[in-house]
């Protein structure tokens, strides 16, 4: 009978064990949060209500072999390095550029592609030439807290006008009410593909490294992205996803 109740101890012990193992594998696999700006296609942009694009693409695909899962908050992207710091967001993509003044605050991955800045224009007033002398005394609308903001305020006696969007620099450039706007190649290509009428896309003018962004210190999901990202370029895979959108 005391074997009995032993046996029956001992089993109610590792049963308990192993729920209580199981409760810990749950919460080791809660979703990270993964912040973007879904208004920058191809590389993210909304369609039928979720998440699509470049990134989009490739963030999948590293989740999958990092073996984590996660869920999407589509913010400004000026918010998304603040997101990071406070921890609100796990992971930053977003078509962002690496810079020495955002590595002070967050930890970036390898680069998985390098893409310039370029210059769209309007049908209003355009500007003929990427020539520094044709650039010169123009008004450039660029997106808050990006690097192409910074890019047009380089240009020789420029005026910027800082915008939310990518989209609401669009529209101001359409309307008139700046001469050109600066953003990633690709993203102008696609703008002028949408807006031939009305838009000019006048060249490209630098290349920039892409990474993932992570929260600064966290060094195990940083380990987790780069290997994954690093097998991703070395089969060929991220060449594939340029191939599809074009960049």
């Amino acid at each position: 009978m005391k074997k009995a109740v032993k046996l029956f101890l001992l089993t109610l012990v590792v049963a308990c064990g192993v729920l209580l193992g199981s409760k810990t594998v749950v919460a080791d696999d809660k979703p990270l949060i993964v912040g973007t700006n879904a208004e920058y296609p191809p590389f993210e942009y909304i369609e039928n209500n979720e998440v699509s694009g470049f990134d989009a693409d490739l963030i999948k695909l590293v989740a999958e072999r990092a073996r984590f899962t996660y869920k999407w908050d589509n913010r400004e992207f000026k918010g998304l390095i603040p997101a990071l710091q406070t921890k609100t967001i796990d992971i930053a993509i977003a078509g962002m550029s690496i810079t020495e003044e955002r590595a002070k605050n967050v930890d970036f991955s390898i680069p998985y592609l390098a893409s310039p800045a370029a210059i769209l224009t309007n049908t209003i007033n355009p500007i003929k030439s990427i020539d520094p002398k044709d650039l010169e005394g123009k008004t450039y609308g660029a997106e808050l807290g990006t690097t192409k903001e910074a890019v047009a305020k380089k240009i020789k006696d420029s005026k910027v006008v800082s915008y939310d969007s990518n989209t609401a620099a669009l529209m101001a450039l359409i309307a008139g009410k700046v001469d050109a706007i600066v953003m990633d190649d690709s993203v102008a290509k696609e703008y002028y593909a949408n807006n031939k009428t009305t838009t000019i896309y006048v060249g490209a003018l630098q290349g920039e490294d892409k990474a993932i962004a992570v929260t600064k210190g966290n060094k195990e999901l940083l380990d987790k992205i780069n290997v994954a990202l690093k097998s991703l370029l070395d089969d060929g895979t991220v060449q594939k996803l340029r191939d599809k959108y074009g960049i």
